[in-house]
């Protein structure tokens, strides 16, 4: 046993008052996460999203942003029926453990319990990496393009994953 399997992995829905957690994983660009976090806040407002994390000591080392109404593409959300998530980010210590794969299964699987049926995500063509993953949980039909914001640049493709 390594001392990776010892270790206290938390995966949980955050609630609005423990978002500034999420900030030690944001870049290094503080202007930045200010304004991603007004942007996310008002959103948690409208309870437009809602957050996964992976959490180890009460730190949050990784996250999951699930977004219920759609801003970019109208093909990312459908209400009460298609989520997209979008926002998943995991500590660089972390990486390559495969707790970014239990926290996608975590939090597709608390939404199929609430009666979702189709995901969706948005991946960089570049990314080979990420769309192996993306793949091996059934993420595998092309429905749209998106093209990227301030906060990611990148153009991607829309792939959906229907149960």
């Amino acid at each position: 046993m390594n001392i990776e399997d010892k270790m206290n992995y938390v995966f949980r829905k955050i609630a609005k008052d423990e978002f500034d957690k999420l900030h030690d994983l944001f870049p290094d660009n503080e202007p930045m996460w200010l304004k991603y976090r007004d942007m996310r806040l008002k959103e948690f407002t409208h309870k437009e999203i809602d957050v996964y994390v992976i959490e180890l000591n009460n730190t949050f080392i990784g996250e999951l942003t699930i977004n219920y109404i759609s801003h970019d593409l109208t093909s990312e959300t459908i209400p009460n029926q298609r989520v997209y998530l979008q926002a998943f980010r995991l500590d660089k210590k972390y990486q390559g453990l495969g707790l970014g794969q239990k926290l996608i299964q975590f939090a597709l699987s608390d939404l199929e319990k609430q009666g979702y049926t189709e995901f969706t995500i948005g991946v960089d063509d570049a990314n080979e990496k990420a769309k192996h993953i993306y793949f091996k949980f059934g993420f595998t039909e092309a429905i749209d393009r998106g093209y990227g914001n301030e906060f990611d640049p990148s153009d991607y493709t829309l792939y959906m994953r229907r149960i």
